[in-house]
């Protein structure tokens, strides 16, 4: 979204200043009303320049000592200088300065964070200020974290499971480019001087062999172009969206992806309840809380449906990723009282859902990638060696 840079009078009359992120002009002056702001000049802004993303393991841990913070009600411009001189990274630490000086000038946390969200996870100040709105930021801060360190969790899962099929798969790589760019077309002249009928699978290979430089080409083409696609729709919320729902798409890991978002809006959603917030403000407020831009989309149908009078379950019907099962919920334990409560049962329920899926991919991803490999080296040696099967056989007769 576009940047603005305003100023401003609190109603002390004390001046302000500061950079907004905002969808237009409008959007923004609305927010600076919010914040009780006079005597408002807005000018667009160029985006802050990019800067490299904080690691995730320095993000959990500034996440989660701003959750602590929020949660004893200490005082985040004092509470966060202290935390900087804690904090051994200099980056980190710069992050944390910057934004304290911002809070104590006046300027909103989730505003003060949206002047560093390159180098933060996308929509993170969002998910501050669904927090802040819904009066559980220490709860929702809590969430992400625990959903952070479930998405760190299956990364290293796949990456442990994916390093020795990876070496594998790269000596096999090498040793296929060797045979057909070297072997393969010394075999070709050998073949057909000894002038037998050649196997249909030696004969795909030989065609293969005579491609392959063009492959090569094409192929490191084609990754660097996805590569690049990839790393640009970063940069605006649709192609934000798109890699998205490339994620929750991939096999075994987008289940635990999607699974352990659910379980977040869940969570933020029995919060929001619990809190004395109509359902449909709970949807968006949850659906705000997890970052997650599909999410927000969804839930803003949903919750204009609930708006018109639909009941929960109907309104969920078509969704993609809040389960039927919460409109069901949603309408049932709302009718008896409890909503909260039972939204809480059903979001542990999706993450024991969770941390299943995470046991049955270390199950399984080795012995799938090893056995892919091993399928890959093994039609290789058999396709060198079946012409030598059937020069074998012509020498017989011909003896």
């Amino acid at each position: 979204m576009p940047f603005f840079e305003y100023r401003g009078q609190c109603s002390s009359g004390t001046a302000i200043d500061g950079r907004i992120e905002a969808s237009d002009h409008d959007d923004a002056m609305m927010q600076l009303n919010g914040m009780g702001l006079q005597s408002i000049e807005l000018e667009a802004a160029s985006p802050p320049p990019s800067k490299k993303k904080l690691g995730s393991d320095d993000f959990i841990f500034f996440n989660e000592q701003l959750a602590s913070m929020a949660g004893a009600g200490i005082a985040l411009d004092e509470g966060l200088r202290s935390l900087a001189k804690e904090v051994c990274g200099p980056r980190l630490r710069k992050v944390i300065e910057s934004v304290a000086d911002d809070v104590r000038q006046g300027t909103p946390l989730d505003q003060a964070l949206a002047a560093h969200e390159s180098q933060l996870p996308v929509m993170y100040s969002r998910v501050i200020r669904a927090g802040m709105t819904s009066g559980q930021l220490s709860s929702t801060l809590i969430n992400l974290s625990q959903h952070l360190r479930v998405a760190a969790e299956t990364r290293r899962i796949v990456a442990e499971s994916l390093t020795y099929p990876a070496g594998v798969l790269f000596i096999a790589f090498g040793l296929i480019s060797f045979v057909a760019l070297v072997l393969i077309p010394s075999f070709r002249s050998i073949f057909l001087d000894f002038d037998i009928e050649l196997p249909l699978m030696t004969m795909a290979m030989l065609d293969f062999a005579e491609v392959f430089p063009e492959l090569l080409v094409v192929g490191g083409v084609v990754v660097g172009l996805l590569t690049v696609a990839w790393m640009a729709m970063r940069g605006s919320e649709a192609g934000r969206r798109v890699r998205e729902s490339v994620a929750l798409r991939l096999p075994l890991v987008g289940g635990i992806l999607r699974t352990s978002l659910v379980a977040r809006f869940l969570r933020a959603a029995a919060l929001s309840v619990k809190n004395g917030i109509g359902l449909p403000e709970s949807v968006r407020l949850a659906a705000g809380a997890t970052g997650s831009a599909s999410l927000i989309a969804e839930a803003d149908r949903i919750a204009e449906r609930v708006e018109q009078g639909e009941s929960a379950m109907v309104a969920c019907e078509s969704a993609r990723l809040i389960p039927s099962l919460f409109g069901y919920v949603t309408d049932i334990a709302g009718s008896r009282g409890g909503l909260g409560d039972a939204l809480v049962q059903l979001a542990r329920a999706y993450d024991m859902r969770t941390v299943h899926q995470q046991s049955m991919l270390r199950r399984t991803m080795m012995p799938l990638a090893v056995l892919v490999v091993g399928v890959g080296v093994g039609l290789c040696i058999l396709t060198l060696f079946l012409p030598l099967v059937s020069l074998i056989e012509s020498v017989s007769c011909g003896i």
